[in-house]
């Protein structure tokens, strides 16, 4: 055995804990690489011992990766794609699609996103993307992912990050609330606890001097949004993601001038060379997509 071999675990180890920790499950490792949970579990725990760590928080149906568990898995799933994408750049392309795994927020995944996701096979054929939603208080480094789209800020080590926009809030009823000669003090409020302050900042905006008053809160913004849809009340909202449904004349923004910056959209990734070329295809259309949404919506 070569000193160099010794400073790495067997391959084999490497493929099960990679495999697991992208799809979260030992089963569904097991199935992907052609052999039995049982196998799957006796490399994990052999990378364990290999390592003298832990690199799971409990040992369930489900995999929780820990503290370590993640450390590893952002730098094996980054060398992972790189050599796949390695080895297809020397062998004939036989019309095998790219895999692309993206995380995005959900509102944003279901507003926006996913209706427009159709567009994307018409400029890259050869990329599968699939998409999972999260929520504000999801550990998303714990889930299977190639790309995250987030609006936190948060760039983990080992990662990059890309700008990608940047929201426009502004207040949105349903039109049955709509009335003559309105003011937002006579609108019932909704706002969500993953969202907080937003509504706020645009009452200040529209010189509004009941503030502190009473709205309903809801835990998740999707689901504020749905009872704004429904006619419950004034949302403050991302015009991005609002437009679809003012356009279908679902609600209506009563006061469009008055508007507020919201959070930014960053792209984070693993910071290597072949992770930016397995994302490039999909940033490129989503870059296009979202100037395409600001001219039309200009």
């Amino acid at each position: 055995m070569t000193r160099s071999s010794r400073l790495r675990p067997p391959l084999r180890m490497i493929e099960a804990f990679e495999a697991a920790a992208r799809l979260g499950s030992r089963s569904a490792a097991a199935a992907e690489l052609n052999v039995t949970p049982g196998a799957v579990r006796k490399q994990l725990r052999a990378l364990e011992q290999w390592l003298g760590l832990k690199l799971f928080a409990e040992d369930g149906r489900d995999i929780t990766l820990n503290e370590a568990g993640r450390s590893l898995a952002q730098s094996v799933t980054a060398g992972m794609a790189q050599i796949g994408d390695g080895l297809a750049a020397l062998r004939p392309q036989q019309g095998e699609r790219s895999q692309l795994s993206v995380l995005a927020p959900a509102t944003f995944a279901m507003k926006w996103l996913v209706p427009r996701l159709h567009l994307l096979e018409r400029v890259a054929p050869q990329l599968q993307v699939t998409l999972r939603q999260t929520n504000t208080h999801d550990d998303w480094l714990t889930l299977p992912h190639h790309v995250a789209i987030r609006r936190d800020g948060f760039v983990p080590s080992g990662y990059e990050a890309q700008s990608l926009l940047r929201e426009t809030l502004s207040a949105f009823v349903a039109p049955a609330l709509v009335a003559p000669a309105m003011v937002p003090d006579q609108v019932p409020l909704l706002e969500s606890g993953t969202r907080s302050g937003d509504l706020d900042r645009w009452l200040v905006a529209a010189s509004v001097q009941r503030l502190g008053q009473p709205c309903r809160r809801f835990a998740h913004f999707y689901i504020a949004y749905e009872a704004a849809l429904a006619g419950e009340g004034l949302i403050v909202a991302p015009t991005v993601l609002a437009s679809a449904d003012v356009a279908a004349g679902r609600l209506v923004a009563p006061w469009p001038d008055i508007t507020v910056p919201g959070a930014a959209y960053s792209i984070v990734m693993p910071a290597t060379a072949a992770m930016r070329n397995r994302a490039a295809p999909f940033l490129t259309w989503l870059y296009t997509e979202i100037e395409a949404h600001a001219i039309a919506s200009a």
